[in-house]
């Protein structure tokens, strides 16, 4: 009976929406958030997808904050990596290539989900598609930092600062990105290692007190 009042409830959803521009991504983020809801109260994801599907089917809808969900809830709640995969491919066709934000999510979806070679075969795509966008070429240049070849990600961020030769602000922003990435992954490389030391060279200590309430219990 739940499951009917909830599918209900989402088909009304869509019925109702009035198609103002203005309130897009608000109804693409509710959207989404009952989809999930769907699938983590009954496990239906049939239901969730036929929401999700719907809710790309409404006039003037937000179809990258929709995506953005949809392929969060296939891949890291479901664990459906392949349909989420296709999911990317959809959006891509429906929105075109010159879409920097597309290319960067899609990046990091492949360094989480596909591994090194997926991820750079999207990321020479992103940078072919999108020639202009520094985020684009920011991202690729973070992407070989975290797969750890630093000489690499310096090497993208050389090619990024010749194709932004005029452009001085650009250059600025894309060191930045570059520069910050690098040592927070570093900071977080050496507080890993601080932490490993630590528990191979401290002896493990009793919670503060014990020693007293073993006292006690001996009295």
């Amino acid at each position: 009976m739940k499951k009917v009042e909830a599918r209900r409830r989402v088909y009304e959803f869509l019925d109702t929406v009035d198609g103002d521009p203005t309130r897009a991504q608000g109804r693409a983020v509710r959207c989404c958030e009952m989809a999930l809801n769907l699938y983590a109260e009954y496990g239906d994801m049939a239901e969730a997808r036929g929401l999700l599907r719907g809710g790309l089917m409404q006039r003037d809808a937000d179809y990258g904050s929709i995506y953005r969900g949809w392929i969060a809830m296939e891949a890291d709640h479901a664990g459906n990596v392949d349909f989420a995969r296709a999911l990317f491919a959809e959006w891509r066709a429906l929105c075109g290539d010159n879409n920097g934000g597309f290319w960067c999510r899609y990046i990091a979806f492949e360094a989480r989900h596909g591994g090194a070679r997926r991820a750079r075969d999207v990321a020479e795509a992103a940078v072919q598609a999108c020639p202009g966008e520094p985020a684009v070429h920011a991202k690729c240049a973070r992407l070989e930092l975290l797969l750890g070849h630093e000489g690499r990600a310096f090497a993208v961020l050389a090619r990024a600062l010749a194709a932004f030769g005029s452009d001085a602000a650009a250059q600025e922003w894309l060191v930045d990105q570059v520069r910050v990435y690098r040592d927070a992954l570093r900071r977080r490389t050496l507080a890993g290692r601080l932490r490993s030391c630590c528990r191979a060279v401290m002896p493990s200590r009793r919670p503060r007190g014990y020693e007293r309430l073993q006292t006690h219990r001996n009295n």
